[in-house]
Formats: C-alpha cells, structure tokens, sequence
C-alpha cells in the first residue's frame, strides 16, 4: 500500500500508473478521477485491500450503515486499493443491482472500446463539520468522507459523451 493513496494531501492531483489522474479537494477528499484507458490487468496484478474496503464501507455507519468500500477505478483495470480509490458506496449503487456503479463496472469489461475518457466527478454534502482542523484525508470525520453523488461522463464507441449519475444515499 503506497501511504501516499492511502492518505492524500488537499489540493492535490495524482496520477498512478499513468493512467489514472486523481483530484482531491481542500479536504483530501477525492472529488475526479479522470482515466485515460481502461485495460484489463491480468489477475495476479489485480491488487484490493479487504481492510480498507471494510475500513471505508462502515465510514457509512454515522448515516445508517449499509454502505460498502467501493473503488472508483475496478480492480480489472489496476485500480489502486488505497483510500485515494476506494470510498463508501451505498449497497445499492456498489452491489449487483439495474441501474448500479457495479453493473457500469461489468459493462465496461464486455466493452472497454465502448467506455473512453472516463471522467468521474464525486460530490460529498459539502465540507467536513471538522474542516477547521484538517490539514490531510486522514483528519477528515468519517461520514463526511461519503460522497452524496457520482457522475460518470465518458465517449462511447460512436464518439458520443454520455453522462450517468449515481445517487449515494
């Protein structure tokens, strides 16, 4: 686990991989993940952090519970498994339900050439009840690390930007 994902500074841009373009905000929270391409990684080079993803799901328990550590960028495609990738998703957007990031995930793997210039926008219910005091992610209270809404913007095959929000509550 590389501590500079896990623990993003504010204002920052990283890019991993070379593919891979995160923005984090005042806070160190991820607001965009721009990817360049998405290319299936064979699966010994497929990493995931159980922890991290059961760390960051009960992030969702202040607000109910029923959330889950989901990557922004899947694992198929070399996803990081650091907190820079990986926030609390709603059951319902990140399980196998129509309509779900993780059905967008699955569709993507049957057509990669479909899927270019991803470009995911997160948007949280606006800044920490803490933001006084944090100079880093890890600072950040836990359910304001939950993003209220993600946006999926991406060319398909025919050149046509296509837009799809997803509602994390």
């Amino acid at each position: 686990m590389n501590p500079d994902l896990k623990d993003p500074l504010p204002n920052a841009t990283y890019t991993v991989d070379g593919k891979f373009h995160y923005t984090t905000d005042e806070w160190g929270r991820t607001v965009r993940l721009q990817e360049d391409r998405l290319d299936l990684v064979d699966k010994d080079l497929r990493y995931r952090s159980d922890s991290a993803q059961k760390r960051i799901g009960h992030y969702g328990d202040g607000l109910g519970g029923g959330y889950q550590g989901g990557h922004m960028a899947g694992a198929e495609y070399g996803g990081p498994p650091e907190d820079i990738n990986v926030v609390p998703m709603a059951e319902s957007v990140n399980g196998n339900h129509p309509g779900s990031f993780y059905e967008l995930e699955k569709e993507i793997v049957k057509n990669p050439g479909g899927h270019r210039s991803i470009d995911i926008t997160i948007e949280y219910d606006g800044p920490p009840t803490n933001a006084d005091s944090v100079t880093r992610l890890g600072d950040v209270n836990p359910t304001d690390r939950v993003p209220m809404k993600f946006t999926v913007r991406r060319v398909d095959e025919h050149g046509v930007t296509r837009s799809r929000p997803f509602i994390n509550r």
